[in-house]
């Protein structure tokens, strides 16, 4: 599991130093300041983003593996709820193991990004560069996102939302989920795992490129015909030039379905 959770974090790491190095070059930001000097002299595009692109790879790992750990404390506290020992026959209940995991993979990922913060925070003081901020202009209206995981039990989540932006910090719609079981021992019930309808809130913690973001669902699972509900920690990557809360998010999402029924899972979307 924490090996899981590390190959996927550096995965990350690669995309968001990748899609970051844009703000180096773009002359569309959102600071009026930044885009005046820009036009002004040719190399100052590159100069004003020297540092940010490390900020913000080191911030999408440390809100990451905070998300990560928050999801750990949320699992050992949902799995203890719903944990019902059975006296005749005791066992080891998994949801302990599962909370340590995601706690340690967690906290490993956030010191990864401690450098890049800092590495990248004393080239922005040194050159003067200046962070991307958006406002709730063209922020506002209807959106949808796609988003995959994988989690445990071994499984693949597919997740489609669509719903509306207020503002650029505050989302609200509906969703449908589809988890389907990788490994063929888990199918004596069928290769469906779980597929809930469910509403889903997102509240974005700030106003620049790189936030964390929290989420919840509530709603029915039709498969395993329970109450379904989630929680989930994450950062939020807002696309530079893109409207409407275009965005990318990563994340790490708790799942509970009554009366028993647990999941946890390392998920990545696109906003539109």
């Amino acid at each position: 599991m924490v090996k899981k959770i590390l190959i996927v974090a550096t995965v990350l790491l690669i995309a968001v130093s990748q899609h970051s190095s844009f703000a180096q070059y773009a002359p569309s930001v959102q600071s009026d300041e930044m885009q005046e000097l820009s036009y002004n002299q040719d190399n100052l595009p590159y100069e004003i983003g020297k540092g940010v692109h490390m900020v913000d790879a080191g911030k999408t790992l440390l809100f990451t593996g905070a998300s990560i750990a928050l999801t750990g404390v949320a699992c050992y506290i949902g799995g203890a709820a719903m944990y019902d020992p059975n006296p005749d026959a005791p066992d080891m209940p998994m949801y302990p193991l599962f909370a340590m995991a995601g706690a340690a993979a967690g906290g490993v990922i956030a010191l990864i990004g401690l450098p890049f913060y800092f590495y990248g925070k004393e080239k922005m003081n040194t050159y003067g560069s200046s962070h991307i901020t958006f406002g709730n202009e063209d922020q506002e209206g209807g959106a949808g996102s796609f988003e995959m995981g994988l989690g445990i039990p071994n499984f693949l989540s597919l997740d489609a939302v669509g719903g509306y932006n207020f503002g650029k910090n505050f989302f609200m719609g509906a969703g449908v989920g589809y988890k389907t079981y990788l490994t063929a021992g888990l199918r004596y019930d069928g290769a469906t795992a779980s597929l809930p309808i469910y509403t889903n809130f997102r509240y974005s913690i700030g106003k620049k490129r790189v936030v964390p973001y929290i989420g919840a669902s509530l709603g029915y699972d039709f498969v395993n015909n329970g109450l379904y509900s989630g929680l989930e920690f994450g950062t939020r990557i807002r696309k530079i030039q893109g409207t409407r809360g275009q965005s990318w998010w990563l994340g790490a999402k708790s799942e509970f379905i009554l009366p028993e029924g647990m999941a946890i899972s390392l998920k990545v979307g696109r906003s539109f």
